[in-house]
């Protein structure tokens, strides 16, 4: 916003009598106003009128017989310098963070860091069916004046049809960024499958959920059969409204869980059988059959599998194994090598074995993130199998599904079931810095044994209890809600153990 300047007017005396007239004030010219649609423009700076200076004195010569020089007249008070003041220019930075998925039956969900611009304004929304790369000239489709709220869904949008959209921060001065960077997504028919009476959804907000299929395994018993294993296990990929869209009844009795790999194939573990590779018709492509895989398995990028041995009944059993294509042995890991010594050499578990190792995974550093139940922490080590660190220690009760979310903290559920000193303390999904050891995001579990936690693409979190699986956002609000109807599972090991949300987007 610019300030008019005051503008100064110098009179000279004349001695000689003469009309005097003080100067007339600055006229105000209003800034012109420019619609801009959808836009709420600044109201216009007040425009600073010029002081009126006060008239110039003119002094009366006293006559007398020699005369005397002209006296100087008294100049009018000086104003003080007029202050220029430079317009603000600088639009805020480009738009970060900016993600897009298909949000199912004409719809889009869009989501973007917050600004970190100091005098925010507005954030313009732009969509188009072309990639965007400069929006001036283009009109926004929306506003959205809350800082704070970084995404927007677009609706009425052609199933089929692929659309881009960009996002800017407008500052208060109408600075805006022209440059952009867009991002596409497109919009489809939500695949409908077959309700199971079993299964439901009780929660579902379109607008803030990350869209997509849930993979997972039914491991709870068929109904008038009783608590305990699975006389049936499943796996199964329901949609946004709990429809089953997918489902391969497991010709092996045992505990399973269940994960997508990159050729569409399903990786799963039985429980006491082994790991196997099924396609979508339910084929078996790829089998490692021992008694000792359970909890969980990983297809690795090089095409090995690293699995869990969780029945360590010894010291001398290995608590994870990593196998070729060919069935081979290429890697294991001990407990025993680095943690035989007290406090944990007298651990002994409810199931009867030793860590109850639960979780494995492969970090991209090379090294291999381990759950160790029973020790309640994690523990990362080296392709040597030398311990890097423990994670979680003092913080986790019998720690579930461990991974590393793209912004290196550690995101993992802890049921608050194994130290008497939590006991009838509430079950938490945790992220946890893993340079300072300090938990930076909780969200406390209704009554259930939480069991999995997955951070998802929009910064959601995919939350799995043995009766419900939760999304919940950041702030904790729960935006799908699947849960287990009919079931008691409250008191065993059945119900849901793992679950992974399949994106739309590919």
């Amino acid at each position: 916003m610019g300030i008019r300047a005051s503008v100064l007017l110098s009179v000279s005396a004349v001695l000689i009598v003469a009309a005097c007239s003080s100067p007339a004030a600055a006229p105000s010219v209003s800034a012109p106003t420019v619609p801009i649609v959808s836009v709420t423009t600044p109201s216009p700076a007040h425009t600073a009128r010029a002081p009126t200076p006060a008239p110039a004195q003119i002094p009366t010569a006293t006559p007398t017989p020699t005369p005397t020089p002209l006296s100087t007249p008294t100049s009018a008070p000086t104003p003080p310098p007029a202050t220029t003041s430079i317009s603000d220019t600088t639009s805020p930075s480009a738009t970060t963070g900016l993600i897009a998925n298909n949000a199912y039956d004409g719809r889009i969900n869009v989501w973007w860091d917050k600004t970190a611009a100091a005098d925010f304004d507005h954030y313009n929304i732009y969509l188009h069916k072309a990639e965007i790369a400069d929006v001036t000239g283009m009109r926004a489709v929306q506003q959205v004046k809350d800082i704070a709220i970084s995404r927007y869904q677009a609706t009425g949008l052609d199933d089929g049809t692929r659309y881009y959209i960009a996002v800017t921060a407008v500052d208060k001065s109408g600075n805006e960024g022209v440059k952009v960077t867009s991002v596409g997504a497109t919009p489809t028919q939500m695949l409908r499958g077959t309700k199971d009476r079993e299964l439901g959804v009780e929660i579902y907000n379109p607008a803030k959920a990350w869209a997509g299929t849930t993979l997972l395994g039914l491991n709870y018993p068929p109904p008038g059969v009783g608590e305990g294993l699975p006389q049936k296990p499943r796996i199964v990929e329901v949609n946004m409204l709990g429809q089953i869209v997918w489902e391969f009844l497991a010709p092996q009795r045992g505990f399973l869980e269940a994960e997508l790999l990159p050729n569409d194939n399903i990786l799963y573990t039985s429980a006491g059988n082994g790991v196997f590779e099924i396609d979508r018709s339910g084929k078996i492509v790829w089998q490692y059959l021992t008694s000792r895989a359970d909890h969980d398995a990983d297809r690795l990028p090089n095409g090995n599998t690293i699995f869990v041995c969780a029945s360590d009944k010894t010291k001398n059993d290995a608590q994870v194994t990593e196998v070729n294509s060919k069935g081979e042995v290429v890697w294991t890991w001990y407990a025993r090598d680095y943690f035989d010594r007290l406090p944990y050499s007298d651990i002994i578990s409810t199931e009867g074995d030793w860590t109850h190792t639960n979780a494995v995974s492969r970090l991209l550093n090379g090294n291999t993130l381990i759950s160790l139940r029973d020790f309640q922490f994690v523990v990362e080590v080296n392709p040597r199998g030398e311990v890097v660190r423990t994670i979680g220690e003092g913080i986790l009760d019998d720690p579930h599904e461990p991974e590393i979310i793209p912004n290196g903290n550690l995101l993992v559920a802890s049921q608050n079931t194994g130290l008497p000193q939590n006991k009838g303390k509430p079950q938490s999904a945790i992220e946890i810095d893993v340079k300072t050891g300090k938990v930076v995001w909780r969200f406390r579990v209704p009554v259930q044994l939480v069991r999995d936690a997955n951070r998802l693409p929009n910064g959601n979190t995919l939350i799995t209890g043995n009766s419900k699986i939760i999304e919940v956002t950041p702030d904790g609000e729960v935006v799908w809600q699947f849960a287990l109807h009919g079931i008691n599972v409250a008191k065993t090991a059945s119900g849901f153990y793992k679950a992974d949300r399949i994106s739309t987007q590919k």
